[in-house]
């Protein structure tokens, strides 16, 4: 088949584009409770605590907003004080939006002490009901792994019995600190070790060590993943780091690490780069784009062959499955995505896919470390068995994401859009080429599909305009179906297909 006949000319394919622009604005009723200056004076009026005075809301953070089952979930922070007290205290409330006429219009309802247990609030003009968010029952191990003296036991107990090397390890205080967390669904806790002084001189037991709590099965996937590809040719590689698989304890659900060191993510360092957009900052990041590619590809040719196997058909299942849900919400979506997909699942028809290798499963940007000239590789809980333009491609539309957003829509902030069309213009080639340099340099080191990169690319940027609906990023959904657009038109694309 021609270039053209496979090109998204605008003429040709109306139908794809005009589906496309119904994913450009979020619907205001859906942006409305996403407004934290809506919802501080809403609830500035409907409180009796704030309205009396005898509470003072001061400011209003949402985020963490997600799409589940047939409504939006989401975390406000509200920033608190009694009067006269200077030092604000935090209230969470877990909030659920639903879509019109779901909640029958009429008054706000409000019962309960505001703060404590049992707190509830239903904002029909907002779609709305808010409660003081529950405690942590998900993660049980929460509680002990953040305790100096249970965490201390736990770590001796489960190293000792998960490490041969580590077998005699002793520890006099774990002086835990909680780096991340999930509500109900993940948390990581940093520990620095304090060992006893007349430790055996032989012995070099982890500077450091990281718990992560799991709600699930990944734990189990990341562990075993990590175990092998820490006795494969990666565990010594001079081109990347990972960290070392200690214990994983499965009645809890925690995996136990060793140290990786960090300096900021490669996340950090792309978002700063773009921003400066000076030559000089470009080429920086392009020389750790460049290890980043040799590392990658490192991994790819490790020979692990554990973890489940997902192909192009899984992803795009998962991708119309998010559709299928969302559009219980918002019925239009659904006919709105299908000449798109249809069309990317016609051009992988027509472009044999690679050979499986050992695949990361989530990787991004904000899954490699940087530390002075060195690199390392985190989080291999999606770990399996795919062909390498999954990799490649969800990282690469990260970074065209991250050239356009500065985000990767995991953050729960949403930094809006301030760009103008020619500024989006040089971002977007910006970041393109920056792209190229990667690929460029991953296929010096191992064998792959452009054209079966550019249409993963294409479904994980797609994916990214889903997420702008999902987790209800306000400011971002334009440029990224700005991102859609171009990326459909680009050489990349259509010059490989």
């Amino acid at each position: 088949m021609s270039e053209a006949g496979m090109s998204f000319d605008q003429e040709q394919d109306a139908v794809v584009w005009d589906g496309l622009r119904t994913f450009s604005r979020l619907p205001d009723w859906l942006v409305a409770a996403r407004d934290p200056d809506r919802i501080c004076a809403r609830l500035s009026h409907i409180v009796p605590e704030f309205d009396q005075g005898r509470i003072l809301l001061q400011k209003c953070d949402v985020g963490h907003i997600r799409y589940k089952e047939d409504r939006w979930t989401g975390l406000y922070h509200l920033a608190t004080s009694l009067p006269g007290e200077k030092t604000p205290q935090t209230v969470i409330l877990e909030g659920a939006i639903y879509p019109p006429g779901v909640i029958p219009q009429g008054e706000p309802q409000v019962e309960g002490a505001f703060g404590r247990e049992g707190w509830h609030a239903t904002i029909p003009d907002l779609n709305l009901k808010l409660k003081t968010q529950a405690s942590e029952t998900v993660l049980a191990s929460l509680a002990f792994l953040t305790d100096p003296e249970e965490s201390r036991h736990y770590l001796i107990r489960n190293i000792q019995a998960g490490s041969r090397k580590y077998h005699n390890i002793e520890i006099q205080a774990s002086n835990p600190k909680v780096v991340r967390y999930k509500p109900g669904s993940r948390c990581t806790v940093l520990y620095h070790p304090e060992y006893p002084h007349n430790m055996p001189p032989d012995q070099q037991w982890p500077e450091l060590v990281v718990a992560k709590i799991y709600r699930g099965e990944k734990g189990k996937n990341a562990f075993d993943s990590m175990v092998a590809l820490w006795n494969s040719p990666l565990g010594s590689s001079d081109t990347v780091q990972i960290a070392e698989p200690l214990a994983y304890n499965e009645q809890e659900r925690v995996m136990i690490q060793g140290p990786i060191r960090e300096e900021k993510t490669l996340k950090r360092f792309m978002i700063a780069a773009f921003q400066a957009g000076t030559s000089e900052a470009i080429e920086e990041l392009n020389q750790v784009m460049r290890k980043t590619a040799a590392g990658l590809a490192e991994l790819h040719q490790s020979n692990v062959t554990l973890g489940q196997t997902w192909d192009w058909e899984d992803e795009m299942s998962e991708v119309r499955e998010r559709i299928e849900r969302l559009s219980t919400a918002y019925p239009d979506l659904a006919q709105a995505a299908d000449p798109l997909l249809d069309r990317l699942e016609q051009l992988a028809d027509a472009c044999p896919p690679d050979p499986l290798v050992p695949t990361h499963g989530s990787f991004r940007p904000a899954q490699v470390l940087l530390y002075k000239d060195q690199i390392g590789f985190i989080d291999f809980d999606s770990f399996c068995q795919s062909e390498p333009a999954n990799d490649l491609a969800l990282f690469l539309s990260t970074v065209m994401s991250l050239g356009l957003t500065n985000s990767d829509f995991d953050d729960a902030r949403d930094s809006g859009s301030t760009m103008d069309e020619k500024t989006r213009q040089s971002r977007f080639e910006m970041a393109m080429s920056v792209s190229e340099n990667f690929l460029d340099e991953y296929e010096k080191h191992a064998p792959v599909s452009r054209q079966r990169v550019a249409l993963w690319e294409s479904l994980d940027i797609f994916m990214l305009v889903l997420h702008g609906w999902i987790k209800v990023k306000v400011g971002e959904s334009s440029d990224i179906l700005y991102l859609m657009e171009r990326f459909l038109q680009s050489k990349k694309f259509v010059g490989t297909l």
